[in-house]
């Protein structure tokens, strides 16, 4: 009797953490890679950039320089959590950004500066 119960819970536990794992990939889907694959343009003009699979960098339009590297996750259908290593500032610094439409993000970092970016089509 015993045996059974801890199967039991060990098969509940298991069903929960699968079920967790299958939410964050579905959500990662949806508003994540590959569906942001692409060329994103900031608003102010200054630089464009390349988010492919998960990974993006930030490349000045002035001289093609890269500016930033990072990596972004979807934390929900129309939410993405940008982070990244500033390449002039040596600084790490995170986003989260909404996705009111599918060509646009519009992020705020931890610091509270407001950034949106466009896709570049």
């Amino acid at each position: 009797m015993v045996m059974r119960r801890k199967n039991l819970v060990f098969g509940l536990v298991t069903i929960a953490a699968l079920s967790v794992l299958t939410a964050c990939q579905n959500a990662k889907d949806i508003a994540g890679p590959p569906v942001l694959n692409g060329n994103w343009a900031s608003s102010d003009g200054v630089y464009v950039a390349q988010f492919l699979n998960g990974q993006f960098k930030a490349v000045a339009n002035d001289t093609g320089n890269v500016i930033s590297e990072g990596s972004y996750i979807a934390l929900a259908e129309n939410k993405v959590q940008l982070n990244w290593l500033g390449k002039i500032s040596g600084k790490t610094n995170q986003a989260e950004c909404l996705k009111p439409e599918e060509n646009q993000l519009d992020c705020v970092d931890v610091n509270g500066n407001k950034f949106s970016l466009r896709r570049s089509l």
